[in-house]
């Protein structure tokens, strides 16, 4: 098989079983319930890109204000003050823009150049958007999220950057996610869910499909540590 260009998360084990990490200039949809660990696996991605690579980060957010974003997770390792003061990593709350709240006609395509227009002027390299399940519930059409995502996955192509597109699914789901095309467009599926032992929840990471690569689809325990995300293979923790 080829070998592509690879973009590293940063997360050592998650790179491991991506034999060097996502490819770059790829769609990753980065599907889970809430609580599985979605935004600190996103965030850590841009952080460590932007702190080891000296690759760019923008987290395009219609779910929180920059303000509440940086402290959910300053208390993290990867995160530094200097990265988001210095633009390296950028952090865009566009939850309260016309183009969301109805304020003006919704289309597709005041979408699709809205969130276009904030790649480019960032110049980000790393893009992550949070979420696409709330871009489909305002555009309220399921044929505009359809058109949406197709147009998307084909600008991003052209942008040249790696995305990661957080989808938010119903917890203990078999589902990607909610529109049943994101899955289709995305070139990378990984999965966060949980199971209950012992009364207490278990998180788990799965990487369902990555294309052009090879990759381990073997589950594993995801730990949330101060240091960010750790993966244990569920044999070795003793699941």
């Amino acid at each position: 098989m080829e070998q592509l260009p690879r973009c590293p998360t940063g997360i050592a084990k998650l790179d491991e079983l991506l034999h060097g990490g996502f490819p770059v200039g790829h769609i990753i949809l980065l599907a889970g319930a809430s609580g599985t660990g979605k935004t600190v696996l996103s965030t850590e991605f841009l952080f460590r890109g932007a702190d080891q690579y000296n690759e760019r980060g923008l987290y395009l957010s219609l779910i929180e204000s920059e303000q509440r974003m940086r402290r959910n997770v300053s208390g993290f390792t990867f995160y530094k003050d200097e990265l988001v003061d210095s633009g390296k990593v950028q952090i865009k709350e566009i939850e309260h823009d016309a183009w969301l709240m109805g304020v003006q006609p919704q289309t597709v395509h005041d979408v699709l150049m809205r969130v276009k227009s904030t790649i480019e002027e960032s110049k980000a390299q790393r893009v992550v958007i949070d979420s696409i399940t709330a871009i489909g519930n305002n555009l309220k059409d399921e044929s505009k999220v359809r058109e949406l995502v197709f147009r998307l996955g084909y600008e991003i192509t052209k942008l040249g950057c790696t995305m990661i597109l957080i989808s938010e699914i119903p917890p203990q789901s078999i589902q990607y996610s909610v529109f049943g095309v994101e899955e289709f467009v995305a070139d990378g599926i990984i999965l966060l869910s949980e199971f209950e032992r012992n009364g207490e929840l278990i998180r788990t990471l799965q990487i369902i499909k990555m294309r052009g690569v090879e990759h381990s689809r073997d589950r594993q325990i995801m730990e949330i540590t101060s240091n960010g995300i750790n993966l244990l293979p569920m044999f070795k923790s003793g699941i």
